[in-house]
């Protein structure tokens, strides 16, 4: 074959005729180079695949101007395949060889100026995003004219919860409309100072809910476009410290129920019934109650579903608050309430507690709370029976990982991988604070709540 080296030839026609026969043949068990005695091409073969499907490549070591040492390149020039169909000769792709080696050796890297071209470009993107206005970092960089939007906006990558999605889009679609479509980058402090001197007569709670709001996006789009030296410091913490005004939360609620409320507070509830026939103040009654001997969020409470409760296992799914489904135990008293429901609730019923007319599920309990206040001078809200729930389990000396699971809590660290009570455990725990509780009521809580609808 003319060979100088076992993998070194002069590349003409008979030579790479007997390399074709040689590769067709199947001779070559791993990927190899031949190269050409009288340039820096070779031909890469590999196993497995025929001679038009090998590759005609430059093969060479070159020191690139200014730089000390040499390296190895191996860069693709065409498939034999294609080379044989556009008729280009072996003196064309020396041709071609040749230039790529002195273009390489001068600097001038085709591969190397392509990527630094698109990382260009992709500078250029990430700039534009980073240009984008507070309603776009918001939710997305609208797609076409539609009301779509990308996947590109702080909602769609913090995954925000249901309840913090409603809190987006009612503090910033009002209180801070006026900064919506300005770029988020050009936000100054006397914008944001404006904005709250204006709004803060329509309540301070509020307008500082949408203050940390519009803090956290502009932190996320700082981390996000950290690389672009738009984001430096961000305004609203500058506008507030000028202002002399503290929009965190401070002011932490202690409401819970004493050992002395639980009779009088249990006694109202069950009396609910009495109240008013409508299903309105039954639905009060055992969301409070349930609430309270669960330990689960108001809207973990509404939501549940009864296709999501097992009576044989005892359990019951809700979902968090950040979104995510979790299955609970049932203790003596939840699972009395959800029997109870079942009992009387139509067959077709989809949620524990439904709305009005059987449609949707039941969404407040300030009426009934009105009327337990009224009656016993004790002021509760959904999260003060939920505070009940964890301090008692906390005077009981439950383990704190328990409680916070019956909680839905989050975890962090390595416990939150290692250690998942098992439900029996969750089960003995939640009955333990329900015992407790009922024992203080000092009266059978169960009979009573079933005893009649």
């Amino acid at each position: 074959m003319g060979a100088i080296s076992d993998n070194r030839i002069k590349f003409n026609k008979p030579n790479l005729k007997a390399i074709e026969n040689r590769i067709n043949r199947g001779e070559f068990t791993k990927e190899t180079y031949i190269y050409d005695a009288d340039s820096h091409l070779a031909v890469r073969v590999r196993p497995g695949r025929s001679y038009i499907d090998s590759v005609f490549c430059m093969y060479a070591r070159i020191r690139v101007r200014g730089e000390y040492k040499s390296r190895m390149y191996k860069r693709q020039i065409m498939k034999v395949g294609e080379a044989r169909n556009a008729e280009i000769t072996i003196s064309e792709l020396r041709q071609k060889v040749d230039s790529l080696f002195l273009e390489i050796q001068e600097g001038r890297d085709p591969q190397v100026i392509a990527q630094k071209e698109a990382a260009k470009q992709a500078d250029n993107q990430v700039l534009i995003e980073a240009r984008r206005s507070f309603k776009d970092m918001i939710y997305g960089t609208p797609v076409d004219e539609s009301d779509e939007c990308l996947p590109d906006g702080f909602i769609a990558e913090r995954r925000s919860g249901q309840r913090y999605l409603v809190d987006i889009r009612n503090k910033c679609e009002v209180l801070l409309v006026d900064l919506l479509d300005l770029p988020l980058h050009s936000i100054s402090p006397e914008q944001v100072k404006t904005v709250y001197l204006q709004k803060v007569g329509r309540g301070k709670t509020q307008l500082d809910c949408a203050m940390r709001i519009l803090r956290s996006i502009w932190n996320w789009a700082q981390t996000k476009y950290d690389d672009s030296d738009l984001f430096i410091r961000n305004p609203v913490s500058r506008a507030m410290k000028q202002l002399g005004v503290n929009i965190n939360r401070t002011n932490r609620c202690t409401g819970r129920l004493d050992d002395a409320d639980f009779k009088p507070y249990l006694k109202s509830v069950l009396a609910l019934r009495e109240h008013d026939h409508t299903s309105a103040y039954r639905n009060g009654r055992d969301a409070l109650l349930f609430m309270l001997f669960s330990g689960v969020r108001r809207t973990g409470t509404m939501t549940v579903r009864m296709e999501g409760i097992d009576l044989n296992r005892l359990v019951f799914n809700i979902i968090k608050k950040g979104g995510d489904q979790v299955e609970l135990p049932l203790n003596t008293v939840t699972a009395a309430i959800v029997r109870n429901r079942q009992d009387y609730l139509p067959e077709d019923t989809e949620y524990l507690f439904p709305g009005m007319g059987g449609r949707g599920y039941y969404r407040d309990t300030k009426a009934v709370r009105d009327i337990v206040k009224n009656q016993t001078g004790i002021s509760v809200t959904n999260h003060d029976l939920r505070r009940t729930y964890k301090s008692i389990g906390t005077e009981l000396d439950i383990n704190s990982v328990l409680v916070d699971e019956l909680l839905s809590h989050a975890r962090e660290g390595v416990d939150a991988h290692y250690i998942h009570p098992s439900m029996t455990r969750l089960r003995d725990a939640s009955q333990k604070i329900a015992d407790y509780m009922v024992k203080q009521a000092g009266f059978d809580l169960i009979d009573e709540l079933t005893s009649r609808w």
